[in-house]
C-alpha cells in the first residue's frame, strides 16, 4: 500500500510538470505573435534558442559536456531534430494563422504519439483510450471552431506539421532518457533548433532587421528563452522518465485550453460557446484518461 500510494504520488508530480508546462506555452504563444510585431519568425527562434543554450551551459556545462562526449550521435538527435522541426513549424504556424488555432493543432500529439509509440518503441496499442482520443478530437475542433467555421490555411498546415513533430520528440525523447539525463537531452533539443533556425534565418531572412529589434521583442524572446525552452524542456523530459509518452501527450491537451484564454487576454482573439463546450470536453476526457490508466495499473 506504501508502495502504490508512493508510486501516485511521484505520478501527480510528474504530471503537474507538463500542467506547468501548459501554462507556460499558453502564455508564450500568443506573445510569441506580439514578437512579430518586429522581428520574423527564424530571428525570434535563432535568439530564444540560443539564449536558452546558453543558459543550459552556463549552470550545467561541466555534465553537458560529460554526458554528450561520451554519448552516441543517435542517442540524442532524433529527439533533438524533431523538437527543432516542431519549434520551427509552430512559429511560423504563429504567423499565418490565429494562436487559438494553433493551439489546437498542437494538441493532436494525443492521435500520434500512440501510433509512433508502436513503431519506434515497439509498445503495444490500447484500443480503449480510442473512444477518449476521437472525444478528444471533437472538443479540440470545438475550441477552435470559432463561430463555426474551421479553414484549414497554410499557417493550419505547418501547425500540423508540429504536432507530428512533437510526436516524434515524445517518442524519441523516451528513448533518449534510457541513456541521458533531461537536461542533457534538453540542452541538445535547444542547441539543434538554434542551428537550423540560424541556418533558415541566414538564408530566407534579411539580417537588416535584427538592429531594428523593438525593446518589446526582445522581453519576448528573453521569457520564451526562459521558460518556454529552458524550464518547459526539462519539465517535460523529466516527466517522460516517469510518464508514458502518450499519458504525456494527453496531458498537453490542456495548452489549448490556455492558450485560447491568454490570446483572448493578450490579443483579444475570442471565443465562442462551442469553443468553451470544446474546452469541457477536453478537460472531461482528460480526467477520464488518467482514471482508465489508474484503474489498469492496480
Amino acid at each position: 500500500m506504501l508502495i502504490n500510494g508512493r508510486v501516485k504520488l511521484i505520478k501527480i508530480k510528474y504530471a503537474s510538470f507538463i500542467m506547468l508546462q501548459s501554462v507556460v506555452y499558453g502564455v508564450g504563444n500568443p506573445l510569441t505573435k506580439v514578437g512579430y510585431e518586429s522581428i520574423t519568425p527564424f530571428w525570434l527562434l535563432t535568439f530564444r534558442f540560443s539564449i536558452a543554450l546558453l543558459i543550459f551551459f552556463l549552470f550545467f556545462g561541466k555534465r553537458l559536456i560529460s554526458q554528450l562526449r561520451t554519448a552516441k550521435f543517435l542517442q540524442y538527435f532524433p529527439a533533438s531534430l524533431c523538437m527543432a522541426v516542431a519549434y520551427i513549424t509552430c512559429n511560423l504556424a504563429l504567423n499565418w494563422t490565429s494562436a487559438t488555432n494553433v493551439g489546437f493543432l498542437m494538441s493532436l500529439p494525443v492521435i500520434f504519439t500512440p501510433l509512433l509509440a508502436i513503431a519506434i518503441l515497439h509498445q503495444k496499442y490500447d484500443f480503449r483510450y480510442l473512444p477518449l482520443q476521437i472525444i478528444l478530437i471533437i472538443g479540440l475542433y470545438l475550441l477552435c471552431s470559432n463561430k463555426g467555421g474551421f479553414t484549414f490555411n497554410k499557417g493550419d498546415i505547418f501547425a500540423l506539421v508540429t504536432a507530428i513533430a512533437l510526436s516524434g520528440s515524445l517518442v524519441f525523447g523516451k528513448k533518449s532518457l534510457e541513456s541521458l539525463d533531461a537536461v542533457t537531452i534538453s540542452a541538445a533539443q535547444a542547441g539543434v533548433t538554434a542551428c537550423m533556425s540560424l541556418i533558415c534565418a541566414l538564408v530566407f531572412d534579411d539580417f537588416s532587421i535584427v538592429p531594428n529589434i523593438a525593446p518589446a521583442a526582445w522581453g519576448v524572446i528573453i521569457y520564451l528563452a526562459l521558460t518556454c525552452t529552458c524550464i518547459a524542456y526539462v519539465l517535460q523530459n523529466s516527466a517522460l522518465v516517469h510518464l508514458s509518452s502518450s499519458t504525456v501527450s494527453i496531458l498537453q491537451c490542456t495548452q489549448p485550453i490556455l492558450t485560447a484564454v491568454c490570446s483572448f487576454i493578450i490579443l483579444r482573439e475570442t471565443m465562442s460557446y462551442r469553443g468553451i463546450l470544446g474546452g469541457l470536453i477536453i478537460i472531461g476526457s482528460i480526467l477520464a484518461a488518467n482514471m482508465l490508466k489508474e484503474n489498469t495499473e492496480k
